[in-house]
């Protein structure tokens, strides 16, 4: 991280300064940056920086969610193309690039909204105009929400939690800009859901206070609803249902706010260039001149009018393994179909030709605060009220109102993986509640195999390279 701390606060650096990102690597690291010169809207595109990097195939644009998904039994890489085949046969060195380059994009993100953090708040308000306060809080508060979902996402991908072997190693927490010791030691896991916890806490008082800004309506910036929603994920991760339930008000008024998606609607939420719409929470916006193009979504799951890539293939028995119901929208041709011989994701992220790669990125959904919040209910006794919760999903979905008996963990996990299919949420939740991965077909390319519960391969390596510039960071188990 030494490197990559110093040369993305240097790039951050020239975009603010000099608008431009064109200088070598070795000249940035040698700038110098003085955050109390910031204003109100100096800030506001140092946020808006990070979002772009977030953005990115190699985070959110792509790979963060097939990185995960192709070690679930929903999907697996076909060979189309060489991306993903060690990733999803689970024999993935320190060196691979698809895996480290979500540790780099992930923390390069964190170079504005560290530079927001550690500046001089009363400096930002003198430099800025007084109507601007609120925006000042607001955007304050998304570099604190920033920082801690990208640390959450880092821990979910190389930290130790759910494996049996190692120190119990979260990640390299960073808080600062271009501090003295760049050297960072991973935490522990305890230690980074302290400082997540602590990092959605203080953007919930920012953006309290920044709460007239009108950025805290928008669905493309981080904003208190987002944080709410954050604290669901975090909690059903580490099963701190009480912590989820402490903030049970305020997530059922985000739920009230937000309704699920109606079985009529659900294709067009997907569809290219749409608005985010109301069950939205938080997306990253996309525009023509931002898609990711061919490096994308969409072309990794269909071959699309190419006839190339589509390296991200269905598993031919998903439909039956997973339980769909023949009326289930979701299950519709609209959504999962063949593509010549193959079985695809249609729906999720389904533009192709001109229009390849426009639609936001997806980073939270009503849906999936629904189910945290059910999961956290049912696990602290409350089951008729999970159960209410649970069924407001498939009630959405064709199904009825009352399509599921219990809020068991087996139902809850039943439908996550319908409702989040192909969104990356799969494998966490079969490493969180230790299933092991299934071997769904030992003839598919790049079979992964079955994969136990807490093994070392459920965690990433570190990149070789920040071994080798962090020398206060340690490998996981497995890779040596």
């Amino acid at each position: 991280m030494k490197r990559n701390i110093k040369l993305i606060s240097g790039l951050f650096s020239l975009l603010i300064l000099f608008a431009s990102c064109s200088l070598e690597p070795e000249i940035a690291d040698e700038l110098e940056f003085n955050p109390s010169t910031l204003d109100e809207s100096t800030i506001r595109n140092l946020m808006d920086g990070s979002y772009e990097e977030m953005m990115h195939h190699r985070y959110y644009g792509r790979n963060y969610m097939l990185v995960a998904e192709v070690r679930t039994d929903n999907v697996f890489a076909n060979g189309n193309t060489s991306r993903f085949r060690r990733t999803g046969s689970m024999q993935i060195p320190p060196t691979n690039g698809r895996q480290n380059n979500i540790f780099k994009h992930g923390y390069y993100s964190l170079s504005g909204p560290n530079s927001i953090i550690n500046s001089d708040e009363s400096e930002i308000e003198a430099l800025s105009e007084p109507e601007d306060k609120a925006n000042i809080k607001h955007i304050i508060g998304e570099a604190y929400l920033a920082r801690a979902l990208v640390h959450f996402d880092l821990l979910r991908m190389y930290g130790q939690a759910y494996i049996d072997e190692g120190d119990n190693l979260g990640v390299s927490y960073a808080k600062e800009f271009k501090g003295e010791d760049l050297d960072i030691p991973r935490g522990t896991i305890e230690e980074n859901k302290k400082d997540i916890y602590d990092d959605i806490n203080t953007a919930i008082s920012y953006f309290k206070e920044g709460s007239s800004s009108p950025y805290a309506s928008s669905k493309t910036k981080l904003t208190l609803d987002a944080a709410y929603g954050l604290i669901s994920r975090v909690g059903v991760y580490f099963k701190d249902y009480d912590q989820v339930l402490s903030f049970g008000s305020e997530i059922e008024d985000l739920i009230a706010t937000h309704p699920v998606t109606p079985e009529e609607d659900v294709v067009d939420y997907w569809a290219p260039n749409a608005e985010p719409g109301p069950a939205s929470v938080f997306e990253i916006a996309v525009t023509p001149s931002e898609s990711q193009g061919i490096d994308g979504l969409a072309y990794s799951f269909r071959n699309g009018k190419s006839g190339v890539y589509g390296d991200i293939q269905v598993f031919d028995n998903l439909l039956d393994d997973a339980e769909f119901d023949a009326n289930d929208i979701r299950a519709s041709k609209a959504m999962i179909d063949y593509e010549g011989s193959k079985l695809r994701n249609m729906g999720k992220y389904p533009s192709d030709g001109t229009d390849l790669g426009v639609e936001n990125i997806k980073v939270m959904r009503i849906a999936e605060v629904v189910l945290n919040y059910a999961e956290a209910l049912s696990e602290n006794g409350q089951t008729a009220k999970a159960l209410e919760y649970l069924n407001s999903i498939p009630a959405n979905r064709g199904l009825g109102d009352n399509y599921y008996a219990s809020p068991s963990i087996e139902n809850l996990l039943k439908e996550r993986r319908k409702e989040l299919l192909f969104e990356g949420f799969r494998f966490f939740d079969l490493v969180r509640f230790r299933l092991g991965i299934r071997d769904m077909d030992p003839n598919t390319p790049n079979n992964h195999g079955f994969v136990p519960a807490g093994d070392s391969r459920l965690a990433l390596p570190i990149p070789q390279e920040e071994i080798d510039s962090n020398h206060e960071s340690v490998q996981n188990p497995g890779y040596n």
